[in-house]
């Protein structure tokens, strides 16, 4: 008596929920993002930052060679390298991060500043390397530490706004997985995301702090 009721298999399915779909989107969009952001942060920005404080350093910086291979100040073919690795580590570094970006479910303003954070204390204290030549002899040290911080953490701010762009619908597909926007795996996928992106943060600004320290 009173009314009928309907399945609930004929409900909507809920966007909250775990979707394989929306991560592997996220992840490949991440990619995508990565490489370009990768291309012109680590490949033409590191270039234009190497000839930077090229051209803030003494002269006995003329014709060593960095600790990369390449002759410092002096722009040759070795710069097709420069920017076809970059671009690589750019899609692997893009994936990881669209992955994290599916996981922590919350809005661009806030996952792009916490994305660059990250990306600048993990991929400064692995560009900034006490051990090698380029930061002991490149001058100032204040400036040249600065600027190979600086570089991945545009990079990481960049790839969070261009996935998002690229993952407007009718951009590069024609309509998104349930739970691409925001949350993908609710809230042990959101605690797990950020409990990752904190550790590498802090785990980076250890080791980067550690050689500004010896180099300083």
């Amino acid at each position: 008596m009173g009314g009928t009721h309907e399945p609930d298999v004929d409900r909507p399915a809920q966007k909250d929920g775990f979707s394989i779909d929306a991560l592997t989107t996220s992840i490949g969009f991440g990619s995508i993002a990565g490489a370009a952001a990768g291309f012109i942060w680590g490949g033409v920005g590191g270039r234009i930052a190497m000839r930077i404080v090229f051209l803030t350093s003494d002269d006995r910086v003329r014709g060593v060679i960095s600790d990369d291979g390449f002759e410092i100040g002096r722009i040759s073919a070795e710069t097709i390298f420069l920017l076809i690795f970059a671009t690589a580590i750019g899609v692997v570094m893009g994936a990881i991060f669209g992955g994290i970006r599916a996981l922590v479910g919350v809005p661009t303003r806030v996952l792009a500043p916490a994305i660059g954070i990250a990306a600048a204390a993990i991929g400064g204290s692995l560009l900034v390397n006490a051990d090698g030549i380029d930061f002991r002899i490149l001058e100032p040290l204040w400036l040249t530490v600065g600027l190979f911080v600086f570089i991945p953490g545009a990079w990481g701010i960049t790839v969070v706004y261009l996935s998002d762009w690229l993952l407007t619908p009718g951009r590069l597909l024609k309509s998104l997985p349930p739970g691409i926007n925001h949350r993908v795996a609710g809230r042990v996928g959101s605690v797990a995301g950020w409990v990752f992106l904190a550790a590498i943060t802090v785990l980076g600004a250890v080791f980067l702090v550690r050689d500004v320290s010896d180099l300083a």
